[in-house]
Order: C-alpha cells, then sequence, then structure tokens
C-alpha cells in the first residue's frame, strides 16, 4: 500500500465514498468521528497539521484543561489520545494529515442519480464523501506580537509563544506577559517547575476565567507569584540571550522596574486564518462559519462544529464543540439517510457498534 506522509495511508488508497468527511483534527472533530461510528455512518478526517489535536497539541500540549466533563483536570495532550482511542481506533477512521481542503464539486452520486454527493479537492487528491463536517479552519496559528516592542531579534534567545515542554522552563526565572486564560493559566502550571514566576500585564483586570484568577491572586499573595500590573516591557537586555527586561507602569511611564529573568513567554493570543474555507460559498462573520441551530452552514451537504462556528449565544468551549459535533453528525446521517431517526440511541442500551461496513 502507497504510504502518505507520517506513515498515514496514501490519499488514494481512500477512494471510496464515505458517509462524513471531516476537516479538523482537533478534539471536535475527532468526536465526530466518533458521533459518526455511534451512527454507523462511515467518516474520514482530514487535517492540514502535521498532528492531531488540533490547537491542543500545537500550542498547548502540557497544559492542564479543567472543563472538560468527567475530567477534574486532563492534559491536553493526554486528551487527545484518549479522544484517539475513542474515535479513530475504535472505528478504524482513516485520517489525513499534512492535506488541506482546497475546494468542493458537487456530482451525481452512482449509487442514485437523484442525488449529489461531493468531491473534496486537497492539494494531495481528490476525496468522495456524501456529507462534509467542518470542524477546523486551516491551521494556521500565528502567535500575535507584543505591541510597543519588537521581541523579534529574542526569539530563539529566551522569548517564547509556545510551551511544548515544561522542562524548558525548569530552574528558570520567567516572565509571562498577558491577561487572558493562556497567562493565567501558565503561571500557576509553572510553579512546580520555574525557579521564579513574574505575571506582567499592561491593565488591571484579567480576561482569564474567574477561579483561575483568584488562583494567581492567592499566589501572589504567598509570594509564589510576582504580579506586576499594569505594567508593559520597555526594553529586553541581555549577551546573546534574555538576562533582564525593564518594565514600565503603563499609568506613569517614570515608574519603571528591571526584573531579571532567563525566559519571557508571551501569551497574547493567536490569530488563526480560514485558509481556503474563505474562498468556498459559505456565509462568514467575523471569521467565523454562520450555522443554523442544526450546524447547518449555506452549503449543501455541509455543517460545521467547534470554535470555527457562529451563532446567536455562541460559545467556545471543548465542552460545547463536543455536543455541536453530535448535532452536525445526526443532521448529516438524516440527510444521508431520511428513514433515520434524528435522536439516536442511547450507548447505555447499545453499546458502540463494531466497525462499520466497508471501512478497512
Amino acid at each position: 500500500m502507497a504510504m502518505g506522509r507520517n506513515g498515514t495511508p496514501g490519499i488514494e488508497q481512500d477512494s471510496g465514498i464515505r458517509d462524513i468527511t471531516v476537516i479538523g483534527a482537533g478534539p471536535v472533530g475527532l468526536i465526530a468521528s466518533f458521533w459518526a461510528g455511534m451512527r454507523e455512518a462511515s467518516s474520514r478526517i482530514v487535517d492540514s497539521l502535521p498532528e492531531l489535536g488540533g490547537q491542543l497539541t500545537t500550542l498547548y500540549p502540557e497544559k492542564w484543561i479543567y472543563d472538560v466533563p468527567g475530567h477534574p483536570r486532563v492534559l491536553a495532550k493526554d486528551l487527545v489520545e484518549l479522544l484517539r482511542k475513542q474515535s479513530i481506533e475504535q472505528f478504524d477512521v482513516p485520517v489525513h494529515l499534512e492535506t488541506t481542503a482546497e475546494r468542493v464539486e458537487y456530482e451525481p452520486d452512482p449509487d442514485d442519480p437523484d442525488r449529489r454527493i461531493l468531491r473534496l479537492v486537497t492539494d494531495r487528491g481528490d476525496l468522495l464523501t456524501r456529507t462534509i463536517i467542518i470542524a477546523g479552519g486551516h491551521g494556521a496559528f500565528e502567535p500575535k506580537r507584543l505591541p510597543g516592542y519588537d521581541m523579534t531579534p529574542w526569539e530563539g534567545r529566551g522569548a517564547h509563544y509556545i510551551v511544548s515542554e515544561k522542562a524548558e522552563f525548569a530552574g528558570k526565572r520567567v516572565v509571562i506577559v498577558g491577561g487572558g486564560d493562556s497567562a493565567c493559566d501558565w503561571a500557576l502550571n509553572l510553579l512546580d517547575t520555574a525557579a521564579g514566576i513574574t505575571l506582567v500585564h499592561r491593565r488591571e483586570g484579567f480576561r482569564a476565567h474567574e477561579v483561575t484568577v483568584a488562583e494567581v491572586m492567592r499566589a501572589a499573595e504567598a509570594g509564589k507569584v510576582d504580579l506586576r500590573v499594569p505594567y508593559q516591557i520597555k526594553e529586553v537586555e541581555g549577551n546573546g540571550r534574555i538576562e533582564r527586561v525593564r518594565l514600565f507602569h503603563s499609568e506613569n511611564e517614570d515608574d519603571v522596574v528591571d526584573v531579571d529573568c532567563d525566559a519571557v513567554l508571551l501569551q497574547l493570543g493567536f490569530k488563526t486564518a480560514l485558509g481556503p474555507l474563505k474562498d468556498w460559498p459559505l456565509e462568514i462573520s467575523k471569521g467565523a462559519i454562520v450555522v443554523d441551530p442544526q450546524m447547518r452552514t449555506s452549503m449543501e451537504g455541509v455543517w460545521a462544529a467547534g470554535d470555527i462556528t457562529t451563532f446567536e449565544g455562541k460559545l467556545k468551549l471543548i465542552a460545547t464543540g463536543f455536543a455541536e459535533a453530535a448535532i452536525a453528525v445526526a443532521q448529516a446521517v438524516h440527510h444521508i439517510r431520511p428513514e433515520t431517526k434524528i435522536q439516536p440511541k442511547y450507548s447505555t442500551n447499545t453499546g458502540v457498534p463494531g466497525a462499520v461496513e466497508g471501512q478497512p
């Protein structure tokens, strides 16, 4: 068998018509394939990134996640592995990584000329499918840059945007810049790893979850975190690598503080790109795909779920993304087999179906 990148089966080996093709191998994409398997629908997953997990793998594999039901806390990389076993391994789902979905073409269904199937054109070949569920964008994550000071010369010399391994900060004095969930989470996550932590934010208030902010404040009161708000970076000094940062008060630039450090972790958020999806005939609002209550997009046979969607009352959480994927799959299956009920049978009564007929 011809093999694709990363040892995955080549796309030419996946020439059959799948019931559902999931675009995106993040947590919502993975659970979409699980829901498909539970409805005895064949599926495949396509993602432009080189690894499963989406943002969880790319941005914070060693970060604790606290809001996944049933897990008091779980490492991002461990959640990805559990989802892989639950979906890909359990239902033998083909996965095509480093594969970008470029466009969709419609053509007659060879099994039913009165219906249409979708030809998903990718940069590695075409895939045939009866429906598509979009659960991720192009996969391009670009860190937001520090306003007011160019950190580029220090990248690779102590300036970091992503934490791939906590051990990289072992015994180091770390300055964390940012006021959102990631900045506060890393201030707490590195308490048992770094020699010292300074959290810098240009405003008084934090945008992180209230519980996380409360924990950071307790750590600051206990002397475990040096809290510098509202301060900003004025200058970085060092001989080859970062050795100290000079901070200035956001409301009084004459108030300057020097902080000795070995690393600066910039947690200012990330910009994501829809990539080729932006050129699909989809209704887009503020960089997200508009869906109805059934997770339907403006394209025939195409649904969407997760952070890439927008609708009234939208919450960008893994938990709600899981539910959106279940809705999208139920609707897609009903579209393929109109006689099928929208409401699935409960797994407590049915268990997990065996491998879908026709899957390898």
